[in-house]
């Protein structure tokens, strides 16, 4: 039996009744305990194997949810492979991703169907299944093997188009022991979630490891009404990327400390670099901000800070049980950051050669980050800092990473009289300058409103400049 069959069996004995998942329905919050979570997973998973997909990938697409929840691990533990994707795909991203996967069955959430109705126009053969409509059958399955791929997670677009991350449960939990000796959580805690589930972060350290240490989660039911959920759930945890710890500093200032109740005894921050001044001001209040630092291929995090740690620079201490080294450190010992350990993924699913390319030849893999290593005098072990990427990838404060020459092509591609698009960043915004190549009178407002429309919301245009780039200019280049 693998390890996490044998959790789960073990913890489901302890807190049958405990209480698990709750999400806002009609205003209030509804429940579910550990035990019924389970037995609904198990009974989705038995529907799932009698309609043939036992070991084959099966899409999920929708809003954070306990139905989402439920097929997620049915999937990823029972049946087969979960490929959890962001809501924010559209069409394009979702039937690029059936045709890479070869996936015959989709599980959406209602608030997707406009999107599916689409899909299933250029693909009748796919299968679409709503979420709400799926149904439980009793089941039986040999406990599958750790190293196997049980979940893809799709890159946040740091290439042409975002690469799908193979990962196993071996992979999966390998960063659990050293997690535990930061935070030692148990069935007390609780989780307030708005995190996406489609990355490891909010998919992988919230939701898979609270089937382990027990603790309640509670989910977001809109990010509008987030601050008021919070000072009702009153949680002991809470995960942010730096956008959201920004807009609550800058609505509560110097009253921070008051805004994520009386138990909040752990926060975290990963996805995107995060204002040293705000994190000191954080630090300061009395909170325990713990920065942390992962990436999808390494199963989400494996550099966390340890609580009440003041420093505002690093991104964490190595975790004790994964190997990191600095590649081609300059003199002040700056270089690619490399890991290697049983976080490290599969591979990229259908890309042999991008794997092998991201790999070094004693097998470490290659972040694209640029940083280097201290020593942590107060924990012992090796404190990582970073200081930039290897690529030109601009990072959003949601963490999500977007390459700019890939919407800078498909900018080009739409207008034949454009001879240059440069896509960068500010103020957390995606804007552009328009070079064109003779005068053009056009609905630049429609325009960029139907490239977006096409765009998932991180790779979207907010603000933009037209210029032309004249012959004469041309030839001054």
């Amino acid at each position: 039996m693998n390890r996490l069959e044998q959790i789960l069996e073990c913890n489901e004995r302890k807190w049958q009744e405990h209480p698990y998942l709750f999400e806002k329905v009609a205003g209030e919050w509804k429940g579910k305990t550990y035990g019924d979570f389970l037995e609904d997973v198990r009974g989705l998973a038995g529907w799932l194997v009698s309609l043939g997909l036992l070991g084959k990938p099966v899409l999920l697409y929708g809003e954070n949810s306990r139905l989402l929840m439920t097929a997620d691990l049915a999937l990823l533990h029972y049946v087969g492979i979960s490929v959890c994707v962001s809501k924010e795909w559209k069409e394009k991203n979702l039937l690029r991703a059936v045709k890479q996967l070869e996936i015959s069955y989709i599980l959406y959430g209602e608030e997707k169907q406009a999107v599916i109705d689409r899909v299933k126009e250029k693909l009748p053969s796919l299968t679409c299944i709503c979420l709400s409509s799926v149904q439980k059958v009793p089941g039986q399955w040999e406990p599958r093997k750790e190293e196997e791929c049980c979940k893809i997670v799709f890159s946040s677009g740091t290439t042409a188009s975002p690469k799908a991350v193979m990962l196993s449960e071996k992979n999966i939990f390998a960063g659990l022991d050293s997690l535990y000796r930061r935070c030692p959580f148990d069935e007390r805690d609780v989780d307030y979630l708005f995190l996406p589930l489609s990355h490891t972060y909010g998919g992988i350290y919230n939701f898979l490891y609270s089937l382990v240490f027990g603790f309640r989660i509670y989910l977001c039911s809109g990010i509008r009404g987030m601050e008021q959920e919070i000072l009702e759930v009153n949680p002991t945890l809470f995960c942010g990327v730096p956008a959201i710890y920004r807009r609550f500093y800058e609505h509560y200032g110097q009253r921070i400390g008051t805004a994520f109740g009386s138990r909040i005894a752990y926060l975290f921050c990963g996805g995107a670099y995060f204002d040293e001044d705000i994190r000191k001001a954080y630090k300061e209040s009395g909170l325990n901000m713990m920065e942390a630092y992962g990436l999808s291929e390494t199963a989400s995090t494996f550099a966390i800070q340890y609580p009440q740690d003041p420093d505002t620079r690093s991104v964490g201490t190595i975790a004790e049980d994964i190997k990191v080294k600095v590649l081609s450190p300059d003199a002040c010992g700056i270089g690619e950051i490399a890991v290697k350990g049983d976080n490290v993924f599969l591979g990229y699913a259908e890309d042999e050669e991008l794997t092998d390319s991201v790999f070094t030849g004693d097998g470490y893999f290659r972040t694209g980050d640029l940083g280097y290593l201290e020593a942590d005098e107060r924990n012992g072990g090796k404190k990582l800092y970073l200081t930039g990427r290897i690529k030109k990838v601009l990072l959003g404060e949601n963490g999500e990473n977007v390459e700019p020459t890939h919407i800078e092509h498909i900018i080009c591609e739409r207008n034949a009289n454009i001879s240059k698009a440069l896509v960068y960043m500010e103020n957390s915004k995606l804007g552009c300058h328009i070079y064109l190549k003779e005068p053009e009178n056009r609905d630049w407002e429609a325009f960029f409103a139907g490239l977006n429309a096409e765009l998932p919301g991180y790779e979207r245009i907010g603000q933009y400049d037209i210029a032309v780039d004249s012959v004469e200019k041309r030839l001054k280049q």
